[in-house]
């Protein structure tokens, strides 16, 4: 979708046209549950923190005050949504309440060099994982996630380097545990 036409889109959702809302939901609602599961390591509370986003946008909207900063507005919304999530949960946890946080397998008999990767990828810090999974699990480019975060180009470069780096750095060390004896 190009600047223009999203704009044009932003610009018909805040006087209220629902159709429009709705195309820019359709076309940034991955990128959202992304984002969410970056905080949450939960698809399906990945995708109701998501929804929820799309709620609160729908609803503020007219607050917006530039129509080509919507998905970085947009993308703020859901990582706070998902924090406040993250924060509930814990609280739930203090409280002595079942806990649902996501369950990492430990993979030091597992072989499935996947399952390992992804469990990596799932002990980043949220920032890292976050960019990890809108890069190669959402096929984002690196101008459309600078886009989403409101950042250049050259930081998500910048990160994603060092994302690739710790789980290098990650598999090696797993690498080196299997073939000790």
């Amino acid at each position: 979708m190009t600047e223009n036409s999203e704009a044009n889109l932003v610009a018909a959702a805040r006087k209220g046209d629902a159709e429009s809302f709705s195309r820019l939901c359709e076309q940034h609602y991955p990128a959202l549950v992304a984002i969410a599961y970056s905080q949450l390591a939960d698809r399906a509370l990945a995708e109701d923190a998501a929804q929820e986003a799309l709620l609160v946008a729908y609803r503020d909207i007219g607050k917006l005050q530039e129509t080509g900063r919507f998905l970085p507005w947009l993308a703020a919304i859901c990582r706070n949504i998902a924090v406040d999530m993250v924060k509930a949960r814990a609280r739930e946890r203090r409280i002595g309440t079942r806990d649902s946080s996501f369950a990492v397998v430990t993979g030091h008999h597992e072989q499935d060099t996947v399952a390992i990767v992804r469990e990596i990828i799932a002990r980043l810090d949220p920032d890292a994982r976050g960019i990890i999974l809108l890069r190669y699990y959402n096929g984002m480019t690196y101008g459309q996630i600078a886009a989403l975060l409101g950042v250049s180009e050259e930081a998500v470069n910048g990160q994603l380097r060092r994302a690739r780096h710790t789980i290098r750095q990650t598999l090696q060390r797993c690498a080196s545990r299997e073939t000790e004896p």
